[in-house]
């Protein structure tokens, strides 16, 4: 049982370092564990709002190694209530069940017995057989372990999975308007007849450090495309000419503000991340 066994203080143990408060009270199915929630409730008193407790769907049941191979094998009929006898227990259609097994390899080893103590690999045949049945009948995940202080730990982390259950809900319901109403974030949609190529070719080149949306689009405005911009570079005599080919192109401000140009910095920047085949080619100087 959960607290008959000599070792058991251990997971107990780990039960006691969680924030949350716990008691061992009689069950419908015997060594399981279950958990219930503490939720405000829409009646209020004039102390304040009322509580109320509801029970989750999650309920964990300990299962000796005897009792589990008996009843694992008794799986040649569609009937779990062989393995968990749960068809006439209220609400049970519900309920999520899971199995945990403790110390199933050492009752195999150490106890004799004629069925359970086959060869190994008739053994797992069978036993893999049951277990998907299980799951897939019944939805009943089975889980083996060798220690309390596994067992403690399982539930530990079941525990904390259910805490944190309402505020995943709510976290996935919530809209995130900074990430898919942004227009930075939200993307561009590329119309089948290229419509918004050019505003993604300008958003690439605002991606080069210190680059304005101003000077990106100045640059996007007079090379439309990448491969137009390519062309421009094919047709320079010489090196310079191709690093120098966006310096000049004017980038238009605000009136009150005096126009600029686009520069021979970002121009040799540009122009190398276009020809460049060095993958660990240092682009900004400045950096």
């Amino acid at each position: 049982g959960l607290l008959k066994d000599p070792g058991s203080n251990a997971w107990v143990k780990v039960l006691s370092s969680l924030d949350c408060k716990y008691s061992f009270e009689p069950q419908a199915i015997p060594c399981s564990i279950t958990w219930r929630r503490n939720m405000p409730s829409t009646l209020s008193t004039l102390d304040g709002p009322m509580v109320k407790t509801e029970e989750e769907k999650e309920v964990l049941v300990l299962v000796e190694p005897e009792d589990f191979l008996k009843r694992l094998f008794s799986l040649t009929q569609p009937d779990l209530n062989q393995v968990l006898p749960l068809a006439d227990l209220e609400g049970s259609s519900t309920k999520t069940y899971s199995l945990a097994v403790m110390g199933l390899d050492a009752y195999r080893r150490y106890v004799p017995g004629e069925w359970w103590c086959w060869g190994g690999s008739q053994w797992v045949e069978i036993s893999v057989s049951a277990l998907v049945v299980l799951q897939l009948w019944g939805n009943i995940e089975v889980l083996f372990l060798d220690t309390w202080q596994e067992f403690g730990q399982h539930v530990s982390a079941l525990t904390k999975a259910i805490a944190k259950r309402p505020y995943k809900r709510q976290l996935e319901s919530q809209e995130l308007p900074f990430c898919t109403a942004g227009a930075w974030a939200s993307g561009v949609r590329v119309e089948k007849d290229g419509t918004g190529l050019w505003q993604v070719w300008k958003r690439q080149i605002q991606q080069f450090n210190r680059v304005s949306p101003a000077t990106a689009a100045a640059i996007a405005e007079a090379y439309p495309s990448p491969s137009l911009l390519l062309q421009a570079y094919e047709e320079c005599s010489t090196e310079d000419e191709k690093r120098l080919l966006l310096s000049d192109i004017p980038v238009k401000l605000d009136v009150s503000r005096k126009d600029r140009r686009v520069g021979p910095d970002l121009s040799r920047r540009i122009y190398l991340f276009m020809v460049s085949t060095d993958p660990d080619l240092v682009l900004d100087l400045s950096t």
